[in-house]
């Protein structure tokens, strides 16, 4: 039963209405007319303490919105905007790359995944030859649909089809708006509401009317709602910061185990098991586990064979399956490589690696890098410094360096540099490069050509943030100016 004496100020005003207007069809339209936050008044009356003044009955109204995948596309659906200029009868690659920029190969593996399009047409290789026609004005129609939805709009009446592809490509989901239509009872109008002062207030004091007003009691005993406390760190909101920027750029996130084997954190990646990265005072090696299992034995062996090809020596499986804490992310590049076994994708990771530093000013012993893949056809240098720079200019960096270096596993190679104000200099950030065939090939990728990038994130938090030092990034006790 309803007690009156315990109702709050905005449930006695919702009570008084629904005496007034005695049937509402439709819970949310009301609450906006009249001012009600809808989920205050749909959790009073779901609680129970009007069931036996009220009737009420859910209905649902099925709309569509987009997922947080789908909100990152800010450009549209991978493929719509080259399916459109090809649709219109634009074929040259170079025209179609000065047009759509760094979304070209984008565009183009999207629609070469599903056999729309291929490169020319036997010795032709500038031109893109259209396969499936159908196809691509398909991908116009998603396009249409996917705008409507984005611009708020409802979707056209024969958009099914669209809804369909749309929602299975993650790009949006169907959600169930709540809503509920209530009908009094005859109770409702036997219901008395007295005045009853729920705030006490320095008038009521000054002018003594507390004396002589009810005031709604206080149960002492009522339950306390548990509140969350704290924020998220520096080094958090920058990772949130970044991941941000890579899902807009339609990048897809990769994860990996802190634990590897030496073979994915060298052997797949072309290092040689002399080299001296491997050595302990370099890497963190396990005592226990001293070994992790080791792949299946066709790609081992293609990996044995490239490694005694090149460097020469007897490469051993022992080496290959000692335990180690992971030294980069590149091992969940090269465990995502053998994956797709030469499909398009761009991908990133943003996770923890460990290396066995001394500590200074800008190096620890553990920290978290930035990994980034992206597979596909035509790509180059030049591709891979377009993606670093718009990467590090949504940062708000301007000034970058490029400098060429060595790894074993890219060719070419650049390390990237960053201007850091506080020390007056420039600041290594990363290291990328395009992956060489003789570590594509066994991962089944060697057909295709591959750029990445690992950057340090705490490398990246020293610049936004403008400290002097690593460790002013980590501890209980962080304090930076204007952060």
């Amino acid at each position: 039963m309803v007690d009156p004496t315990q109702l709050t100020g905005k449930q006695r005003q919702f009570v008084q209405r629904l005496q007034a207007v005695q049937r509402i069809e439709s819970l949310r339209r009301f609450c906006d007319r009249e001012g009600f936050d809808f989920n205050f008044i749909k959790g009073f009356v779901l609680s129970g303490a009007l069931d036996d003044v009220i009737t009420w009955q859910a209905q649902t109204d099925n709309t569509w919105s987009l997922t947080p995948k789908g909100e990152h596309l800010s450009a549209g659906i991978p493929g719509a905007q080259l399916a459109a200029q090809l649709l219109a009868g634009q074929t040259a690659i170079a025209e179609l790359q000065a047009a759509l920029g760094d979304r070209f190969s984008y565009e183009f593996g999207a629609l070469r995944k599903v056999q729309a399009v291929a490169i020319g047409d036997g010795d032709d290789t500038h031109t893109i030859t259209c396969l499936n026609r159908q196809r691509l004005a398909a991908y116009t129609q998603y396009q249409a649909t996917f705008a409507a939805l984005q611009g708020g709009q409802v979707p056209a009446a024969d958009a099914d089809a669209a809804l369909t592809w749309l929602a299975d490509h993650g790009y949006i989901t169907q959600l169930g708006e709540s809503d509920y239509c209530l009908q009094g009872l005859a109770a409702l109008n036997d219901l008395d509401l007295p005045a009853i002062v729920t705030t006490l207030t320095s008038d009521l004091l000054i002018s003594n009317q507390w004396q002589r007003v009810t005031f709604k009691p206080y149960d002492i005993h009522a339950p306390v709602p548990d509140v969350a406390y704290g924020r998220p760190t520096i080094l958090t909101q920058c990772i949130q910061r970044i991941r941000d920027i890579f899902l807009n750029m339609g990048f897809d996130e990769m994860s990996g185990c802190l634990v590897e084997s030496a073979f994915w954190n060298f052997d797949a990646l072309f290092t040689p098991q002399d080299h001296p990265a491997r050595e302990v005072q370099d890497t963190f090696y396990l005592a226990n586990p001293q070994t992790v299992p080791l792949p299946e034995a066709d790609l081992v062996q293609r990996v044995k064979a490239v490694h005694e090809a090149n460097y020469g020596g007897q490469w051993t499986e022992a080496e290959a399956s000692r335990a180690i804490l992971r030294a980069h992310t590149t091992t969940s590049t090269a465990r995502r490589l053998h994956q797709l076994q030469g499909r398009n994708g761009k991908y990133f990771s943003i996770d923890k690696v460990f290396r066995n530093e001394t500590v200074d000013r800008t190096h620890l012993a553990e920290f978290h890098q930035i990994e980034g893949v992206v597979v596909g056809e035509l790509l180059s240098v030049r591709t891979l410094m377009g993606y670093l720079i718009y990467f590090y200019e949504r940062l708000g960096f301007k000034q970058l360096k490029f400098k060429p270096t060595y790894n074993p596993y890219t060719e070419p190679s650049l390390e990237v540099f960053a201007y850091h104000p506080p020390s007056d200099q420039y600041l290594e950030v990363g290291n990328s490069g395009l992956f060489r065939r003789e570590m594509l090939e066994p991962l089944g990728c060697g057909d295709k050509s591959t750029v990445a990038w690992g950057l340090g994130l705490e490398r990246i938090a020293m610049l936004l943030y403008g400290v002097e030092k690593l460790s002013d990034l980590i501890g209980p006790d962080i304090q930076l100016q204007g952060a």
